[in-house]
């Protein structure tokens, strides 16, 4: 099984047998740069998309990582103790140590002073420090805009004045597509920053939609469900917060989480677009 390696203290319990929903953000450290999973071409078809007129993931890909980021939360976090220790009045001794996660967003809207990113409530839960990289590999210092925790969303800003040229001619903003009017089997692409070693790329299929997982529970004790696109693209940690695309190189979906399991394979879902435009909006 694949766990997910992080120190946020909300973990999402979605399914309570042999399998788990595994959020996919993850803890890393001192990574190294990373490669393309996949550079296949898209499969043949008649209906008048993208991969009719020819397009390739390499097109899809070349097109949509100036628009995906990667995100890096530092956080101060209670330290596993394997001994205990106590002060002089007989008291245990906790102690904090700094810990630094990773995942991904998305560059959703530019304005004349301001890039905004999407990504997840549990990448960037409980940060002291936000820090984006673009697809240029710089890193720039991000401000937290506003939170939603039941959809697990979260939109980040960085000022256009805080970025060099060189930056702001490399990144581009992503077209938020409908989510709505995707079908069953349809190829979609995947990006993000999977195991934090700077942004991948993966393909599959829509495996279904409208599916109804278990996120935990509320204040009351009543159990939460949250629907999400489920595809059997590689959805690894560090990649919660990234774009899942259709073959116009459009948003779609947010990655979000994995089934992980000896068991099983090809279970990533994402956050439909959309359903959650208007909420991404508010949080701006």
């Amino acid at each position: 099984m694949l766990h997910r390696k992080t120190n946020a203290k909300r973990r999402m319990g979605l399914l309570k047998q042999a399998v788990s929903l595994t959020l996919c953000a993850a803890l890393f450290t001192g990574a190294s740069a990373g490669a393309v999973d996949t550079a296949g071409t898209a499969s043949s078809c008649t209906c008048g998309c993208a991969a009719c007129s020819g397009a390739s993931i390499s097109d899809i890909a070349e097109s949509s990582l100036p628009f995906v980021v990667s995100i890096t939360n530092i956080s101060v976090q209670e330290a596993q103790q394997y001994f205990d220790r106590f002060d002089r009045y007989g008291h245990n001794q906790n102690e904090l140590e700094e810990t630094t996660s990773v995942g991904s967003g998305i560059i959703f809207e530019q304005t004349d002073d301001v890039l905004y990113i999407v990504t997840n409530y549990h990448v960037v839960e409980d940060a002291t420090t936000l820090s984006v990289g673009f697809v240029d590999d710089e890193v720039y210092e991000a401000e937290l805009c506003g939170t939603d925790e039941d959809n697990d969303l979260a939109v980040l800003k960085v000022p256009l004045d805080d970025l060099s040229a060189d930056t702001r001619a490399a990144i581009s903003v992503a077209v938020l597509g409908d989510s709505d009017a995707m079908r069953v089997g349809e190829q979609v692409v995947a990006i993000g920053n999977a195991l934090g070693y700077g942004q991948s790329v993966t393909t599959g299929i829509i495996s279904a939609l409208n599916r109804s997982i278990s996120t935990g529970t509320d204040a009351q004790g009543n159990t939460v469900q949250a629907t999400y696109i489920q595809t059997d693209a590689a959805i690894n940690p560090g990649n919660s917060g990234g774009a899942l695309l259709n073959m116009d190189g459009e948003v779609i979906g947010i990655n979000t989480a994995k089934l992980a399991s000896t068991e099983v394979e090809g279970m990533g879902y994402a956050i439909p677009i959309s359903d959650v435009k208007d909420i991404i909006d508010e949080l701006k």
